[in-house]
């Protein structure tokens, strides 16, 4: 069962996320604040406090116990990657679907990471600008370094998709995660991060 902590200031928004919360099956704890000892799988943390600025140091100081998936009714593509960067598992939009929303604390739950389709091609684009290839150098999952010695490789996504035994979308998140992280915007820059982290020799 899913242990779940909802961290939103925002009292509508927190009844809302707490009432799709309790029709999921698989989730078994929903706490609003909880203790240090407590343990955690998800995080659904606010974007915004209520100076609307990114909730970074809350992120952070999640990561280290739970996954943390961030929560906004509309979040300016810029402060999604510094919440990326800085650990979140996924953004999610507050107008979502219960089903998307379920599906996307599962996937959270599980690992993996949740990232809508249209923001994703936001994102390519705010990543686009950067100036440096590893301006930022966050660990990669497991799963994103295996996805990218692939890619560099010259796999497809379908072929990293089969190659993984995973959905070509998910490879298409993973790919934006690694971006993020990473700070690069053009795809053709891979070999030469792969090249500089090692990965080329795996």
């Amino acid at each position: 069962m899913i242990r779940v902590a909802v961290a939103d200031d925002h009292p509508h928004a927190q009844a809302g996320i707490r009432r799709l919360l309790t029709r999921m099956p698989e989730v078994g704890s929903i706490v609003a604040a909880p203790p240090a000892d407590a343990e955690i799988d998800v995080v659904l943390l606010a974007l915004y406090g209520d100076d609307r600025r990114p909730a970074i140091a809350a992120i952070e100081g999640w990561t280290a116990r739970a996954r943390v998936l961030v929560t906004a009714a509309g979040g300016d593509p810029s402060d999604v990657v510094e919440a990326l960067q800085a650990g979140a598992s996924g953004y999610l939009p507050r107008n979502t679907t219960p089903d998307e929303f379920r599906q996307a604390v599962l996937q959270v739950a599980s690992g993996g990471f949740v990232l809508g389709q249209g923001l994703a091609l936001v994102l390519r684009g705010q990543l686009a600008s950067a100036t440096s290839t590893l301006c930022l150098r966050p660990a990669l999952s497991p799963r994103e370094t295996e996805a990218l010695r692939l890619i560099a490789k010259g796999c497809t996504h379908p072929e990293t998709a089969k190659a993984m035994n995973i959905e070509e979308l998910s490879v298409d998140q993973l790919v934006v995660r690694i971006q993020v992280k990473l700070g690069f915007g053009n795809p053709r820059d891979l070999r030469r991060v792969t090249e500089d982290l090692g990965l080329q020799r795996l």
